[in-house]
């Protein structure tokens, strides 16, 4: 009769966060090697977030990982995933400002085909930067990672506790943390405070993914976290954008004013042609703002932040070993070897074999 193989929840947490780890970094080598790719949209997405997802993996099991993982590995793949940024921002500027041009009348459209230029040429320099400079980088780093993150621990005369109730542990740290970052956003103006919440928030999803095919109370919590992430995250970029509105109506009156004065316009024929590009440019802005509110009010409405904390403290009840399945103290644990394979992880997760 073949032995069930060990679930990640019950793995010793170092083993299964090496497990997650590696392949995260296998998901982050796919994704940079089809960069290459022209035709591929979703390359640039997918690398992204595979950098986002290892690095917070990386924080999140640091203490279980640090001997395997330097800070000086962490460090640089924590600027990689923060120089492709810039990408990310304009992608969603040059969507949102697609979407929302339509809604203004023709005559108030002034200055949005000059932004949206700008912006493209933008993303370009930002594609043209990741594939030339980050990739090769991120492809050093990976053969780094990789050797690292293979290492047989060390030896050592305890075992760590399953990655179950270290999840447990964690997520009640970010129960606590989460409400309270989240009890500081009392108004859309609250920006810091958002994208502080925001980015908690981001934190569990990504420690909670892994498991959720082990720990169906986790999918509901997961689908909640996403919610919130979604309108955080949405109330985040439009305040980038409307600084971005604003920054660029600024730039635009200045170049029509320094036109003016280049070419001596009479004061007669001042007001002829076409509308000054800032007209749109602050219609917009005006669209963001309210958009803003709005999204604030659903936020709030709905109860859906509020209900985060309370969610992930029932749900890391759930994940602690059952009363009579005590864990042993760590110290009081005896070195030994794992009697039972592991369980594969699903696709997402599992680590290609020989990679």
């Amino acid at each position: 009769m073949t032995e069930r193989p060990e679930s990640l929840l019950t793995e010793p947490a170092p083993r299964a966060a090496r497990r997650i780890a590696l392949t995260l970094l296998d998901a982050a080598s796919a994704a940079r090697e089809r960069l290459t790719n022209a035709d591929d949209a979703e390359a640039l997405h997918d690398f992204r977030v595979a950098m986002r997802r290892l690095r917070s993996t990386l924080r999140a099991y640091q203490p279980q990982l640090i001997a395997l993982v330097p800070a000086k590995l962490r460090r640089r793949l924590r600027e990689l995933a923060r120089a492709t940024g810039e990408a990310r921002d304009v992608e969603v500027q040059i969507a949102w400002l697609d979407r929302r041009r339509n809604e203004l009348p023709p005559a108030r459209r002034a200055g949005v085909p000059w932004l949206l230029a700008r912006l493209t040429e933008r993303r370009e320099r930002a594609y043209r930067d990741i594939r030339e400079r980050i990739a090769p980088k991120f492809e050093r780093l990976a053969r780094r990672l990789r050797r690292a993150l293979g290492s047989p621990p060390a030896p050592d005369a305890t075992l760590p506790p399953s990655l179950g109730s270290l999840i447990a542990e964690l997520l009640l740290d970010q129960a606590s943390d989460l409400e309270r970052r989240l009890a500081l956003i009392r108004s859309p103006g609250n920006h810091a405070e958002a994208h502080a919440a925001r980015i908690r928030v981001k934190r569990a999803r990504y420690l909670l993914e892994p498991v959720v095919p082990e720990a169906a109370p986790a999918a509901p919590v997961l689908r909640r976290l996403k919610q919130v992430q979604q309108l955080l995250g949405d109330l985040h970029d439009l305040h980038v954008m409307i600084v971005r509105l604003g920054d660029a109506a600024a730039a635009a009156e200045r170049t029509r004013r320094l036109h003016e004065l280049a070419v001596g316009a009479a004061r007669a024929t001042a007001g002829r042609g076409p509308k000054p590009a800032t007209s749109g440019l602050l219609a917009l802005a005006r669209v963001a703002r309210a958009t803003q509110e709005r999204l604030f009010r659903r936020l709030v409405s709905r109860g859906l932040a509020r209900a985060v904390p309370a969610e992930l403290a029932a749900l890391a009840a759930e994940l602690r070993p059952p009363a009579g399945l005590a864990l042993t103290p760590v110290a009081e644990w005896p070195s030994r070897a794992p009697a039972r394979p592991p369980r594969p992880l699903p696709a997402r997760y599992t680590h290609r074999a020989g990679a």
